[in-house]
């Protein structure tokens, strides 16, 4: 489990470990990005289920029925558990968009505070792109490949520039 904010905390499978160790960190509001978590979350928090494919474009209502959500929770002081598969991806490109939405900073300042808060983040380009058009944020392919150069635990297999580009030129209406 990997915190942003003293209020927003992002991971994968792994991270959500024992109900007991989880309800030890006070969460209020858990956003899930993808399937199959234990059944005891509903019980313990407010949980919203946002599941959609990474390596896809987040579809615009999914992600704008979940923003609404976040902001909402976030509005109201919860703490908030964002999660997925991994941990790398889905979670942390919609905590990227929480977090320029709600804390007044650029989509890019979010992005570069996120990552670095994430050991081995590193988000698909389709779904940290259409995050960003869907904040009204669209950015072109320079920065998002800034992005992922600033990132300084590389993957062995790092997204290529022909992938940052189509995702960068995409329309995500």
């Amino acid at each position: 489990m990997h915190y942003i904010r003293a209020n927003l905390a992002v991971c994968g499978f792994d991270g959500i470990g024992l109900r007991e160790d989880f309800l030890r960190h006070g969460f209020h509001a858990q956003l899930q990005c993808t399937e199959y978590f234990d059944d005891w979350l509903d019980d313990s928090v407010d949980v919203h289920r946002a599941h959609f494919a990474d390596g896809m474009p987040i579809p615009r209502t999914l992600f704008n029925s979940a923003q609404h959500w976040l902001a909402h929770h976030w509005e109201r002081g919860s703490k908030i558990l964002i999660s997925c598969a991994a941990g790398q991806s889905r979670s942390v490109t919609m905590a990227i968009a929480l977090l320029h939405a709600k804390s007044g900073l650029g989509f890019v300042d979010a992005a570069t505070e996120v990552i670095s808060c994430v050991p081995g983040a590193y988000p698909h380009p389709c779904v940290l792109a259409s995050a960003a058009a869907h904040s009204g944020q669209r950015q072109r392919c320079e920065v998002l490949q800034w992005i992922y150069s600033s990132i300084t635990k590389q993957p062995p297999y790092p997204w290529s520039p022909e992938l940052i580009q189509q995702a960068a030129e995409k329309n995500y209406a």
